[in-house]
């Protein structure tokens, strides 16, 4: 049996994803089928496509780390879906018997891999997963917003708290807040009860930031060093915590904005790979440095509810056909983009 996915056959920009007809997913013994009905955009779709990491991106491909749908069919052993339910997607992919696996740390997991990176992804009418991999979806969300939740805020919050060890009243600079995972922290951290400090690049975005429950945001067109920005609003102190999820053009101002003994988390290198970084910043400050890369499926239980009562609402920033693909994928780049790019697949 077919059916129409969003494949990648070789590198490049937008127009190499082919929108095409491929078969169907087999179902294994401990596997579901889901048929999709949204897939979420992010920015790992971009790095798969052009093939930053060429030498580990098995090709062909269909994109699409995020997905919501309804499942279809469930493997023999499977005992815990049934068809008819609808589902959100947890996109780590795990050997589920290792230490890290049984304690539900799924980025300790030795053989971690992705949906839409290592193995097909989301762009497709149906996906085949591994049944822990389908999470029974909240009622109050429809297919796009669940599409565009689950690793905006499993992100969110495994940089805020499990990395970060955000607490009520500190103050948290969300640096590039405009973006899927950063208009989650933003959201989350208010929440939590923190004081949260944003940039962002337009004035628009400001006002939008601000309605999501942004104490303050710093336009960095208009204020490029925005550390000092930071630094008039806690009254010469600075910030307690850095989110920073765009990389090598802002670690240096992120560093600057923090407190003495500040934390600085870091997930993605969208800006670039690579950062120049003065050492004696980081030391005479002692300053806390730490990397953050995929959330764990413990953290489930945490941040679902929250999506499911209300409390976090993904925020989605246009809605895409399946066939319009490339389209999407250029709007997911654009720099007036604010929240998630989805595609709804009928």
């Amino acid at each position: 049996m077919k059916m129409k996915a969003g494949v990648v056959r070789r590198f490049g920009g937008p127009d190499v994803v082919e929108i095409d007809d491929v078969p169907r997913p087999v179902v294994g013994d401990g596997d579901v089928l889901v048929r999709l009905r949204a897939a979420g955009l992010n920015r790992a779709d971009v790095t798969v496509r052009e093939g930053r990491f060429a030498e580990q991106q098995p090709l062909p491909i269909i994109l699409g780390v995020e997905g919501a749908g309804d499942v279809v069919e469930v493997g023999s052993a499977v005992t815990t879906l049934r068809p008819g339910q609808r589902v959100v997607l947890l996109p780590m992919l795990v050997c589920g018997s290792c230490a890290a696996c049984r304690s539900g740390l799924d980025s300790r997991c030795h053989a971690l891999k992705f949906l839409g990176e290592h193995t097909d992804g989301t762009y497709a009418e149906y996906i085949a997963v591994p049944a822990r991999n389908a999470i029974p979806a909240p009622e109050s969300l429809g297919y796009a917003e669940l599409a565009a939740s689950i690793l905006a805020y499993l992100t969110a919050w495994h940089m805020l708290v499990t990395r970060g060890r955000l607490q009520p009243e500190e103050t948290v600079l969300v640096v590039g807040a405009g973006s899927g995972v950063g208009s989650a922290a933003v959201q989350l951290a208010g929440v939590l009860g923190a004081r949260v400090i944003a940039t962002t690049g337009t004035d628009d975005k400001r006002d939008r930031l601000l309605r999501l429950g942004a104490h303050e945001v710093v336009n960095y067109r208009q204020v490029p060093e925005f550390s000092d920005a930071v630094r008039t609003l806690t009254e010469g102190r600075g910030a307690d915590l850095v989110h920073d999820s765009v990389g090598g053009a802002t670690i240096q101002q992120s560093i600057h904005a923090l407190r003495h003994g500040g934390r600085l988390i870091g997930m993605g290198s969208h800006s670039g790979p690579h950062a120049d970084i003065v050492l004696y910043s980081l030391y005479r400050n002692e300053i806390d440095f730490r990397g953050a890369h995929a959330a764990d499926s413990r953290e489930l239980a945490e941040v679902l509810p929250m999506l499911a009562d209300g409390r976090l609402r993904p925020i989605v920033d246009s809605e895409f056909t399946l066939d319009d693909a490339p389209a999407a994928q250029e709007r997911l780049v654009s720099p007036d983009r604010f929240g998630k790019v989805v595609l709804t697949i009928e």
